[in-house]
């Protein structure tokens, strides 16, 4: 295995409508001067243009919309050995490089996952596997995008997010499932390492559980996981109910619909 340092990983940053790069500087919790990570950061703007004075800071600012596309975009134009996809909301660890450095050089897996904490109390994120192991598929379905890390070479010429999921795109969520299954089926077997590198607020956007737009993309995991649509729409209506997150039954019938819709038109768009 190759012996990687901290020169090697490149942080890939997707964000939108920023004129500057103050934000960093409340990633970071220092100055943007103190900031010596190398950084690619995808602007998704109409008008606003960020613009770098660092060598190590690098800004593509780019007239077109969606997560995965951003995502893809930094994979594409990345040039380090290592990547770490992170959102432009996340708080990143004071040690969380040299985790992601050790893992690298400890354990052969092309992707590696880390841990999230939660901002408001200090508890973990989700409930993480209680050692380092490879991932299944059902701990994958609980990834977040700033715990994803790669090795470029393995990963970045063959595997991309697809532009189909992720907010901006059609449908809206699960892009860090598909894009992890797809590892898996590519031989990127995703391995868990039980350090934390961000802290993130509690909620994010895949927790609306009753919006059309997260059903509407539940609708569309199913169809990309072949499961039977018509047996997958009513296990997530009956979860509505019981939880108490549907009101009567029209609204019941709406959202099995929009679970339906969503897995139809995902056939549709891999035609």
């Amino acid at each position: 295995m190759p012996s990687y340092k901290n020169t090697d990983l490149e942080i890939l940053i997707a964000t939108m409508n920023r004129s500057d790069l103050s934000f960093l500087e409340s990633m970071f919790q220092q100055p943007l001067a103190d900031v010596k990570a190398s950084i690619l950061v995808v602007n998704q703007t109409g008008a606003n243009a960020a613009i770098s004075d660092w060598e190590h800071i690098k800004v593509m600012n780019v007239n077109q919309f969606g997560l995965s596309k951003s995502r893809n975009l930094a994979i594409d134009n990345s040039n380090k050995d290592l990547c770490w996809i992170l959102d432009d909301d996340c708080i990143v660890m004071p040690d969380a490089i040299k985790h992601i450095i050790n893992a690298h050089n400890s354990v052969p897996n092309s992707i590696i996952t880390f841990q999230t904490e939660v901002i408001e109390n200090g508890q973990p994120y989700w409930d993480y596997p209680l050692k380092e192991q490879t991932h299944n598929s059902r701990s994958l379905r609980s990834v977040l995008s700033p715990e994803i890390t790669f090795k470029r070479a393995l990963v970045g010429e063959k595997l991309r997010f697809d532009e189909r999921f992720g907010l901006g795109a059609q449908f809206q969520d699960s892009e860090n499932f598909v894009f992890l299954k797809e590892g898996i089926c590519q031989g990127s077997a995703p391995y868990f390492v039980n350090k934390t590198i961000v802290k993130h607020k509690a909620l994010n956007s895949s927790e609306e559980v009753t919006s059309d737009r997260l059903i509407y993309a539940r609708g569309a995991l199913a169809a990309y996981l072949k499961r039977n649509i018509t047996f997958m729409k009513w296990k997530y209506g009956f979860f509505l109910f019981r939880k108490g997150l549907a009101a009567s039954f029209f609204e019941l019938k709406h959202k099995t619909k929009t679970f339906q819709d969503g897995a139809q038109d995902y056939f549709k768009s891999s035609n």
